[in-house]
């Protein structure tokens, strides 16, 4: 037994030690907010798409946020659940987070990771291995909670962290429960190295959480090299077939094996005499010349190659171009087939809480699974999303954690107290003392700072246009971190009647992870809200939606790379989506228009047929090529 100096704590089994490590995992339990409801119109039951065998209520989940925090709020609800997580953790480079996006028809350009992704990647690598370790150490040991007792887990690395998080594994799942170290070929060409050998491989470890582990035996088809030792034609009409050994060789003969008759000669057989006269009655056993026996095996028998370890056949090649949807660490398909199939069954839940470009629910859909993705990154969710309305998947909610992270973050930080001061000295901006809406000044512009954890409303905002009137104060700066559906230009109008001009500002999520006493450190940009306008067309109860104009505000902030690629507009647009009914709760998505690399061409027009006359809210919802969204409400009568 040795002591670990760092922790005080004595240690009686092997493990890996680093400084600082801190085995406590911090278990937050936040409620989830729906963003946004897809593939589900209203007023359909999930049982008329599905049938009446479908899971009540049952939606798969795709979550933006910390995974650390979604993982510590699934565990009420999905604790022991999950049959099977599949992840592909970031490894030990920038660019797990970049990504390439469509501007335009034909444009296209890299983006850069956010400053919240930068922020992430700090933190795990910002104090070397012993950070990326910690952060590894917490997420697994709540994985493995997650886990259903019959579940499994595979963990996709490379050369640099592998033997580090096998270590790690071996603690946490229990070195028992190792059941694989998988070798995949991810390149056919592999970098040139000028002091070392090219690396072309990742590594995959898979553990079960039990003895009790799902495995489904697969196979691989069988390719021309396969089948090259079936050479003989029988005459009974069977077809192609190869000879099996039944006898010991070599080693095998050696080992003591015992020797019995069987047919007039005697050796050291490697199945039992019952079951050679089975094969023989059968017209199995094949006699050479030299009078040793084989067996019979048909082609038309063989299901496929027993797949090993060692991933490196076609099936599961480099991804390519053909399936590319821009996303730097995008993985192929048949790879995640291959996991899928092993390690659950059709039903089952599958989870992958680093999503990624959402490869794992895109094949979970296929293969008739239900799952649960997650991702830090806005534009992993957004790429995620246009993935599964590709393919027609089942309904799906789009969820983050919202105000109550922020809440959170707030008390956690003190912030609560101070934190309209705290966001004003983000904003650049000095309080003020005097008005009840209205919290600081920054030029000739007065502020008002939205509630830590509620959307900014349009009764919010005229409130403080009130206010504004009564002082004869002309210019307002809005700041939110979320707003009302649909208010994004509903204000400015409103604002033109107080006399004042008003701006609406986006307080971005990267604001939490600043430390107060490094405010001024930082020159974190507020981006006013992007205008969007919008006609709507009525023929009887036929409703037509066209897109007309979309501003982004202050485009001099706008990458240089962006700016000489965006000719029109619509450039800007990534995604567009209609709620033909909204009702004040979630955004259900009825329907949409996207970008792909297959078709980057935006259709600006959508319809829909209403069932009966009267008067309806439509939201329509923009995501922008930024990830941003815009929202615009308009009534319609029919």
């Amino acid at each position: 037994m040795t002591k670990n100096n760092n922790r005080n704590q004595s240690i009686d089994k092997t493990e890996l030690v680093w400084p600082g490590k801190r085995k406590e995992v911090e278990r937050v339990e936040l409620p989830f907010q729906t963003i946004e409801t897809i593939n589900l119109p209203r007023g359909v039951r999930q049982e008329e798409l599905f049938g009446a065998g479908s899971e009540e209520g049952w939606k798969n989940r795709l979550i933006w946020g910390d995974n650390l925090l979604i993982m510590g709020s699934l565990l009420k609800e999905f604790a022991g659940k999950i049959n099977l997580i599949y992840i592909d953790p970031p490894f030990a480079t920038g660019d797990d987070f970049s990504f390439t996006v469509n501007i335009g028809d034909q444009a296209e350009v890299t983006k850069e990771p956010s400053a919240l992704e930068v922020k992430a990647y700090r933190d795990t690598w910002g104090k070397g291995m012993q950070s990326y370790l910690q952060m590894m150490y917490d997420r697994l040991v709540l994985m493995k909670e997650l886990l259903a007792d019959d579940g499994s887990i595979y963990v996709h690395l490379d050369w640099h962290v592998g033997h580090y998080v096998k270590i790690l594994m071996d603690e946490i799942f229990g070195r028992e429960n190792f059941l694989n170290e998988i070798v995949w070929k991810k390149t056919n060409s592999p970098k040139a190295q000028s002091q070392s050998f090219g690396t072309q491989h990742d590594v995959i470890f898979w553990y079960s959480k039990s003895k009790n582990h799902i495995y489904n035996q697969i196979y691989r088809k069988l390719d021309s090299k396969a089948l090259k030792p079936y050479i003989y034609d029988d005459n009974d009409g069977k077809g192609r077939y190869r000879l099996i050994e039944i006898e010991a060789q070599g080693v095998q003969r050696h080992a003591k094996r015992k020797q019995f008759e069987f047919r007039g000669r005697v050796a050291p057989w490697l199945y039992s005499l019952e079951t050679l006269e089975k094969w023989w009655q059968e017209g199995r056993i094949y006699k050479s010349k030299n009078g040793r026996y084989s067996k019979k095996q048909y082609l038309s028998e063989v299901e496929g190659l027993l797949i090993s370890d060692l991933w490196v056949d076609d099936e599961v090649a480099p991804i390519q171009s053909s399936e590319k949807v821009g996303y730097e660490t995008q993985k192929p398909s048949a790879l995640l087939e291959r996991v899928i199939k092993s390690a659950s069954n059709e039903g089952d839940l599958v989870a992958d809480f680093f999503c990624g470009s959402g490869t794992t629910g895109v094949v979970a859909e296929k293969l008739g699974r239900r799952w649960i993705m997650s991702d830090l990154g806005r534009f992993a969710i957004h790429t995620t999303r246009k993935r599964l309305l590709d393919m027609g998947a089942k309904p799906f909610v789009v969820q983050n954690l919202g105000k109550y992270e922020r809440h959170r973050w707030a008390k956690l930080n003190g912030k609560y107290k101070d934190y309209i001061k705290f966001i004003l000295e983000l904003y650049h901006a000095e309080p003020v003392d005097g008005f009840t809406h209205l919290h600081g000044k920054k030029g000739k512009s007065f502020v008002h700072v939205g509630a830590v954890d509620a959307p900014v409303t349009f009764s919010e905002i005229r409130e403080a246009l009130e206010e504004c009137k009564e002082n004869n104060i002309k210019r307002l700066d809005m700041l939110g971190w979320e707003w009302e559906m649909g208010l994004h230009d509903l204000v400015k109008e409103e604002a033109e009647k107080y006399g004042v001009k008003l701006a609406t500002l986006q307080i971005p999520r990267e604001v939490m992870e600043i430390s107060p006493t490094d405010v001024k450190k930082h020159d974190i940009q507020f981006f006013e809200l992007a205008y969007l306008e919008v006609e709507p067309k009525i023929e009887g109860k036929k409703v037509t939606i066209t897109l007309k104009d979309f501003i982004i505000p202050n485009p001099e902030l706008l990458p240089e790379e962006v700016k000489g690629k965006v000719k029109n507009w619509s450039d800007f647009i990534d995604y567009w989506a209609v709620d033909w009914d909204f009702n004040g709760d979630s955004f259900h998505n009825m329907n949409q228009r996207y970008r792909t690399r297959k078709n980057p061409k935006l259709e600006l027009s959508m319809s829909y047929d209403y069932k009966e006359s009267g008067k309806y809210n439509v939201l329509v919802k923009v995501i922008d090529i930024f990830g941003n969204d815009t929202t615009k409400l308009v009534e319609v009568k029919v």
